[in-house]
């Protein structure tokens, strides 16, 4: 990525040997120094991935136009924190919150589906900047194979068209559903809280490696960060994309070449996210890709958990393993915290079965990042340094706390820099590209 010059500043600073020196010169000189940029190899302590999510629903409000104040004020509390790396969401249901581009502005950004913010400004292009001035990277965060977030057909007839229609003209309609969705195994369009394209669809595999492509050509950012890219339930895909694709009614007779349907399914995951990996971050080698992940890959019968939990790699046809094996991901974060939060928390995602998720995927990480989720809302801070002191001693390469908007809620900023993140540190450096 680019960065600043300062070279006799950080001469300085990295001989007194302390990186909270260059961050100190820079603040008083009115500049900025990039801090992944260097660290200190002899210090292990200092090398660790602190990602913060921020999601659409952080920073926007359903019918108020969205704000560059927002940006600003996440980006000082994150680094203010103690974080080195946020996951910006950019596209929750194939739109955009970023200057279009292959997809039109989100309904959030202004108001309507496709409607600029007036005056004009760009997001991501703000929050790259804003980011790097405080010494974070900003990872391009995408939700993948949702098409809309209802039930409802997306507005038409706005400028660049939705990914919707596009879908419809290229796979057609059977029974007024469009082929190119996923379907349940009752013939229906799969809808719970998105309509999802189906993982079968080449055409679509072209247009998120378009949106991708536009992302990392026009802007400074430091990775792709791929969320929702998993089947919508045991139950999908019944569709007639799948079934040409395929060869065979869905979930009948194996496909030609596979043991099962369920292999075929995640063979068509797989493809995108190679896809991904090969034709895009080939090209920007300096580029992360990582992937928010289902939280458990395989219950395992050792755990005793009764097998009541829906698996990534059965339920989903989520292999997140098998990319870490296959050397096309450089980063997995799996999603180890509730959707809901008690209070003191006596739920499902307890300490103990978080530590026996992150060791699982940190057995098989094949020399690449695993970087575990942890849940902000819990309305005590100890249930979150507990989860990154045990993610320091699993061995991971660091962690990622979901999302911005709990952690403003409970105020945890000053927790957080005082606590866990008293010691300043820097993301890992990719060492196999």
């Amino acid at each position: 990525m680019r960065r600043i010059q300062l070279t006799v500043l950080l001469a300085a600073c990295l001989a007194a040997g302390s990186l909270v020196a260059v961050a100190i010169a820079a603040s008083r000189s009115g500049w900025f120094v990039y801090l992944p940029a260097i660290h200190r190899p002899e210090d292990p302590a200092m090398v660790e991935f602190r990602g913060l999510w921020v999601t659409r629903f952080d920073w926007t409000t359903a019918g108020q136009p969205a704000s560059p104040a927002k940006i600003d004020e996440i980006v000082q509390n994150a680094a203010g924190a103690g974080f080195n790396a946020i996951f910006f969401q950019v596209r929750g249901a194939a739109d955009a919150y970023y200057q279009p581009g292959p997809e039109p502005w989100a309904a959030r950004i202004n108001g309507a589906l496709g409607q600029p913010p007036d005056p004009l400004w760009d997001p991501l292009a703000y929050f790259v900047q804003r980011a790097h001035e405080h010494g974070l990277q900003l990872h391009a965060y995408l939700n993948v194979y949702p098409v809309w977030d209802d039930c409802n057909n997306p507005p038409p007839n706005v400028t660049p068209p939705h990914f919707y229609y596009a879908l419809q003209q290229a796979h057609g309609t059977t029974g007024g559903q469009l082929n190119g969705l996923q379907w349940d195994t009752n013939g229906d369009i799969h809808c719970s809280v998105y309509q999802q394209a189906t993982p079968a669809s080449i055409f679509a595999d072209n247009h998120y490696l378009d949106v991708a492509q536009y992302l990392v050509d026009n802007y400074d950012i430091d990775g792709l960060h791929l969320d929702n890219i998993r089947y919508g339930g045991p139950n999908t895909s019944c569709d007639p994309v799948s079934a040409a694709a395929s060869g065979v009614p869905c979930f009948s007779s194996p496909p030609v070449g596979y043991i099962s349907y369920e292999d075929w399914q995640r063979d068509q995951i797989n493809g995108t996210v190679f896809k991904f990996y090969d034709q895009v971050i080939s090209q920007h080698p300096e580029l992360w890709l990582s992937a928010a992940v289902w939280p458990i890959y395989i219950e395992r019968p050792e755990w005793g958990w009764g097998g009541v939990a829906t698996e990534g790699y059965s339920d989903y046809y989520q292999d997140s393993k098998g990319w870490l094996a296959g050397s096309y991901i450089d980063t997995i974060t799996p999603m180890i915290y509730p959707a809901q939060y008690n209070c003191p928390y006596n739920g499902f995602w307890t300490l103990e079965r978080w530590q026996i998720l992150v060791a699982d995927f940190q057995a098989d990480h094949a020399g690449r990042f695993v970087i575990p989720g942890i849940g902000s809302g819990y309305c005590t801070f100890d249930e979150i340094a507990n989860r990154i002191n045990a993610a320091r001693a699993i061995g991971t390469a660091g962690h990622a706390i979901f999302s911005y908007g709990a952690l403003a809620t409970n105020q945890y900023f000053d927790d957080l820099a005082t606590g866990p993140y008293a010691v300043p540190a820097v993301p890992p450096d990719i060492t196999w590209r």
